[in-house]
């Protein structure tokens, strides 16, 4: 028996996934999407995805349908999820809301009537007030949420259905019980389910973001205050910080700075706002920069071993990643940076990695493809 009917406007990376995870879960789901090609791959179930359990949720789907139209997606449901990329931005603009808010006005264009729109992506705090009510002016009872998801790419299915807490910036009260319930049987687990304003949300999202950056920040800084003291062993007195329940074990351990497509940008996009409304934002900012001198110094500690040659693999944002990012990859930071120094540095990794850091390095490194 169905739970009833979902959209999701938007069915890439992150959508797909919110998909077929409620459609596993007993809903109906619509996925609307702009790309022929790829519309057409997921509704004959031909699409094979780099993201663990994707491919095989969506042969196992019965429904699950796709479109290319944005009215069937608004005519689908009254629960209408968006969840479109928001990309890094330029400059202050932390993240680019453009195709968001080219959707929301395309929404308001059609004046649908009583819906809860729900953006599932990530935007820097100000967007819901400041904009996205404004672009649906003229949509008549119909409510803006944000429900941003706190997920790791290569990971999202299990950061979905077995996440350590919900956020609902709810519109309104009725849409709130419903993400809730919802959320109380897509999970796996039973997480803390917190609602609030739109508003709260979304400095909340941005918060746990950094507060997480500075946690592995200040592991990283007195990681590199260890090494250089003699008889101090960085993993011993950091199993000891974080066996401290005020502070716990996760994130705390020495290693390589944090990186990825969420982690450097959120710190940086918290920082940005807090200074919009006339605060110094000094966290933000020295975990920032913190990141940066902790590179320099592996990269120093690399340059001191006196190597012909150093090589590098697994160079993803994140050791044993499946999907091939590279955003912020601090190991591939440290290579730079050796590299930079006029030394011969090998990236081997997988063909797929290999040719995402060519793009984007070139003949700075020497490349080893390593076969799967």
């Amino acid at each position: 028996m169905s739970k009833g009917n979902i959209t999701v406007l938007g069915v890439g990376r992150l959508g797909i996934c919110m998909a077929l995870s409620c459609e596993r879960k007993g809903y109906n789901v619509l996925g609307v999407d702009v790309v022929p090609s790829y519309v057409e791959a997921l509704k004959n179930k031909t699409f094979q995805s780099s993201e663990p359990l994707v491919s095989e949720y969506l042969k196992e789907s019965k429904n699950f349908n796709v479109t290319l139209s944005l009215d069937e997606g608004l005519a689908h449901s009254d629960k209408i999820f968006l969840l479109l990329a928001t990309p890094t931005g330029v400059g202050e603009k932390s993240y680019d809301h453009s195709a968001l808010s080219k959707l929301l006005s395309q929404i308001n264009d059609r004046k649908p009537k009583d819906k809860h729109i729900i953006i599932g992506c990530t935007v820097l705090p100000g967007y819901i007030a400041k904009i996205g009510r404004y672009l649906l002016r003229d949509c008549e009872n119909v409510t803006l949420s944000y429900n941003p998801e706190f997920i790791a790419q290569g990971d999202v299915m299990r950061g979905l259905v077995n996440p350590d807490m919900v956020l609902i910036g709810e519109g309104n009260k009725d849409i709130g019980d419903f993400l809730e319930n919802m959320y109380s049987g897509v999970c796996d687990n039973k997480p803390s389910i917190h609602r609030m304003s739109a508003e709260s949300a979304e400095i909340t999202k941005l918060s746990i973001n950094c507060f997480i950056t500075t946690k592995i920040a200040f592991a990283n800084m007195v990681g590199d205050t260890a090494n250089r003291t003699p008889n101090a062993d960085a993993e011993a007195i950091l199993q000891a910080v974080g066996s401290d329940s005020r502070i716990g074990l996760k994130y705390i351990r020495p290693g390589y700075g944090f990186g990825g497509p969420c982690f450097p940008r959120d710190n940086r996009a918290l920082g940005n706002y807090i200074k919009s409304i006339g605060l110094e934002p000094l966290i933000p900012c020295a975990t920032d920069e913190s990141n940066k001198i902790h590179a320099r110094i592996m990269a120093d500690a690399f340059l001191e071993q006196g190597l012909d040659v150093y090589k590098f693999s697994d160079v993803c944002y994140k050791s044993n990643c499946p999907v091939p990012i590279i955003e912020e990859s601090q190991k591939l930071e440290v290579a730079r940076l050796i590299a930079g120094k006029g030394k011969k540095v090998i990236i081997s990794d997988r063909k797929d990695v290999i040719i995402n850091v060519q793009m984007e390095f070139g003949t700075l490194f020497e490349y080893e493809i390593v076969e799967q």
